[in-house]
């Protein structure tokens, strides 16, 4: 093929493009360091032994015949006015986590003691995340009443402590090496002096001639 007139030959150029580098994500670029691990496992714990919940508190039989309902009573009933509990207390991690079954509990008991054995549920406050921290407690407020036709029922308190009796005085006063003990005069040595003996103040008997005199009582 002849070449036309007026032109150049063309001349071949080779051009070298470098390829396109990929971002490629390398697996073992990245490397699990154990005490990272070890950190993360004793959060956990730590978070979790301070999530705990308060328990049920027991119930006596008057307040387990409470009802506890979102309605309001029969007819006839008696109002014997409101009553709040809280169950559960802390803030975030701290603290007992209440519970409406803890609540409830309280409320019957509560209720019991007033001689109620109805009670209508009008608030309930569950916990909840508030701006200033995650609040734990379980509140529920109600109305006690006591049904038509049944008995007033107080829960019984817990006895009273028993009062200790006053100490009794020895009349007339105890003799050296004796100490006066619920009015009774009780020997200080053990074993008792025998006759003609006193017990010393170091619980050592002697001789009655050789202990000091006893000051005269005034």
């Amino acid at each position: 093929m002849t070449p036309k007139r007026g032109s150049a030959p063309s001349a071949q150029v080779d051009i070298q493009l470098r390829p396109p580098t990929d971002a490629a994500f390398h697996a073992q670029a990245v490397t699990h360091h154990p005490f990272f691990g070890l950190l993360a496992s004793a959060t956990l714990l730590s978070l979790a032994a301070c999530n705990g919940v308060a328990a049920v508190p027991a119930l006596s039989p008057q307040a387990q015949q409470v009802r506890v309902e979102d309605r309001e009573p029969p007819e006839g009933a008696t109002a014997l006015g409101a009553i709040s509990v809280t169950h559960g207390q802390g803030c975030s991690f701290s603290g007992d986590h209440g519970t409406r079954e803890g609540a409830t509990a309280m409320l019957k008991d509560a209720a019991a003691q007033r001689g109620a054995n109805f009670v209508q549920v009008t608030k309930v406050v569950e916990p909840y995340s508030g701006h200033d921290c995650t609040h734990r407690e379980f509140k529920m407020e109600g109305l006690s009443y006591r049904l038509a036709g049944t008995p007033i029922v107080v829960a019984s308190s817990p006895p009273p402590l028993p009062v200790p009796a006053p100490a009794l005085d020895c009349s007339p006063p105890c003799s050296p090496g004796y100490a006066c003990e619920a009015g009774v005069c009780q020997a200080l040595c053990n074993p008792a002096c025998g006759a003609g003996q006193v017990c010393r103040a170091d619980r050592v008997c002697v001789p009655a001639a050789a202990a000091p005199e006893r000051p005269p009582t005034p």
